[in-house]
């Protein structure tokens, strides 16, 4: 309201005329109730035309009718003050009237090209289909708004744009029976106007329909964009679904699911195996999910993952239309397609390190890079000429839920668990017998291991040299100078079993190292010196005496005053004579220049 005109207006309806008045040096104000909150006299207040807040409540503007209104002037020095109360007759604009079409609206949804509703292109259609004209001023769908009511029964008004929804979400507009207001806010000459009636909202496109062939099978591949295409190629029948032309279609506009198990990120293990997923809602433990998989979190709490779909016979898909402009997304259809394991090749990168050194990023490598279950033998003679032989073990053989499940059936059977036999080792024949273990495999295979990788394991450690039952075997890396062969067989339920042969050279420190008496020795001893003193020699690497010293050997020999030969690689001389030591390393994994000196012992 432009309320500068209505004062003048307002002025000039009771002041016929003045010297002294004008509209603009007067106060006009009138006589209303307040919005809320007045009872008997208390909330009728005389305000200002263009309303406003007195005595703490609040004031509207006045409207059209019949009105009290009051003119005030202050007075000057010539002229006393005065005040003019009247009665006018406020008169509104014409109003705007909608002529609707008769009998009841009927009106078909509009869609995009991007799958969902055109909700402006609805709201044309929808007012195309309500109103027959409108009057005085001719106005078209782009002058008025069109709104929904989110409160399907009725009782409120609670009316939102057609492309929002209500205060939870769950209400949008679609489909259905809706309350509908077509309003229009009006302009200077006209007054705003609205109508509200009831419209049934349809689908009109042509119902889809996807058809699945039976017996299709396919090769794993580690990006699910490729497996979606392969389904979108081969398991979809084309020739008996109701779907718009191939050729203007992609893996894009269907949803592609398949029925997965919860799992332990870390392990891999299902989580609805006896006590390791008690945790897990039963329905929550299969469900359908994308081809490449995903996280299930709780709060920002991540409790799981649905992996990428793996390899497997029948195998539960399901596929449903998106839809587009002319034709309805369709139901789920539901079959079983075969995924078969795809190849892989394993490369053992040679290299030599030493024995405090990790091994390189790039030592072993797939190809595909794929995430592989990677079981590596190093099978070889250590620096002290002795046979080792190291099985290392895939990182989830360490995990907690792994362990949880596993531990218990291990001990049952052998006495200790798993994850003793880890720490202390076992010999070749043990290992037989634990791969062997049909109650074993059997919890194997429901952890997700393919138990079939053993028996390669089994033949990689049967080729290398020098290997019998009785050998044991350490878990882990090698942590002794020697120089082995490596053998490396990679598990993945979705990929046949692949293996790689290489070497990895372990290397003594040469560099840094020496050997130093513990005590020194003036030329001699007594008798009585030589029972207590330390004779021995401390190995170090660039002044690290906590290193190994399992190869620091002694050699004793002389002759004793009495012209007796002495020689021992053990134990010191403490008889009278003349002696030789000599300090040397023979393997582990430093070396040092031998180191020797003679003394003499006395009476």
């Amino acid at each position: 309201m432009d309320y500068t005109a209505v004062r003048e207006a307002v002025f000039n309806a009771v002041v016929a005329s003045s010297d002294v008045l004008t509209a603009d040096n007067v106060t006009i104000t009138y006589y209303d109730e307040a919005t809320s909150g007045s009872l008997g006299n208390l909330g009728h207040a005389w305000v200002p035309l263009e309303g406003g807040t007195s005595g703490g409540l609040k004031y509207p503007g006045i409207p059209a009718g019949t009105q009290q209104v009051r003119i005030s002037w202050p007075g000057n020095q010539q002229y006393a003050p005065t005040t003019i109360d009247a009665t006018v007759e406020v008169a509104d604009r014409e109003q705007l009237q909608f002529n609707l079409n008769g009998g009841s609206y009927e009106v078909g949804m509009v869609f995009d090209d991007a799958l969902g509703y055109d909700y402006s292109a609805t709201a044309t259609a929808i007012y195309n289909a309500v109103v027959a004209s409108t009057s005085p001023v001719a106005l078209s769908a782009d002058d008025v708004t069109v709104e929904y009511n989110v409160d399907k029964t009725g009782i409120t008004d609670s009316f939102k744009p057609l492309d929002q929804s209500d205060a939870t979400g769950l209400i949008k507009f679609g489909t259905g029976t809706w309350e509908i207001r077509i309003s229009w806010d009006g302009n200077q000459e006209y007054r705003g106007n609205s109508v509200t009636v009831n419209v049934i909202t349809t689908d009109t496109r042509t119902a889809s329909m996807v058809a699945l062939k039976s017996g299709v099978s396919f090769t794993y591949n580690m990006d699910p964009t490729v497996m979606e295409q392969a389904i979108f190629d081969n398991v979809i029948d084309w020739e008996n679904s109701t779907l718009p032309a191939r050729e203007t279609l992609s893996p894009d506009n269907f949803v592609i699911e398949y029925k997965a198990k919860l799992t332990d990120i870390e392990s891999g293990v299902d989580l609805g195996l006896g006590d390791v997923g008690d945790w897990v809602s039963s329905d929550l433990i299969t469900q359908w999910v994308p081809l490449e998989g995903k996280v299930y979190e709780i709060g920002g709490t991540v409790l799981g993952a649905y992996p990428v779909m793996g390899a497997g016979e029948a195998r539960s898909i399901r596929i449903s239309y998106k839809g587009n402009a002319d034709y309805r997304p369709s139901d789920n259809t539901e079959g079983t397609v075969t995924v078969n394991k795809a190849k892989v090749s394993v490369s053992v990168n040679s290299t030599n390190i030493y024995a405090d050194e990790s091994l390189p990023a790039n030592f072993i490598t797939t190809n595909p890079a794929d995430k592989f279950d990677v079981y590596t033998i190093y099978a070889g003679t250590t620096s002290n000429v002795t046979t080792a032989l190291y099985l290392d073990l895939p990182d989830r053989y360490t995990n907690s839920v792994f362990l949880k499940a596993l531990d218990p059936v291990v001990e049952a059977i052998y006495g200790k668990n798993f994850t003793q036999m880890m720490n202390d080792g076992i010999t070749l024949g043990e290992l037989r017998q634990l791969f062997s273990t049909q109650e074993i495999l059997d919890l194997l295979d429901k952890l997700n291991i393919d138990t079939g990788t053993f028996g390669q394991i089994l033949t990689v450690i049967n080729k290398l040299p020098s290997v019998t039952d009785s050998l044991r075997i350490s878990f882990g890396t090698p942590n002794r100078a020697g120089l082995y062969t490596v053998g490396v067989v990679t598990d993945s339920q979705n990929y046949e079993t692949g293996v790689g042969m290489g070497f990895l050279l372990v290397k003594m420190r040469l560099s840094g190292t020496k050997l130093t008496w513990n005590q020194e020795i003036n030329g001699k001893l007594t008798a009585e010196q030589a029972k207590n003193f330390d004779f021995g020699a401390t190995l170090s690497y660039n002044g690290d005496v906590t290193i190994s010293q399992s190869g620091v050997h002694y050699l004793y020999s002389g002759f004793t005053s009495k012209w007796r030969i002495y020689s021992s690689t053990t134990t010191p001389p403490t008889e009278p004579g003349s002696y030789v030591v000599t300090v040397c390393i023979l393997g582990g994994n430093h070396f040092a220049a031998p180191i020797t000196r003679t003394f003499t012992i006395t009476k």
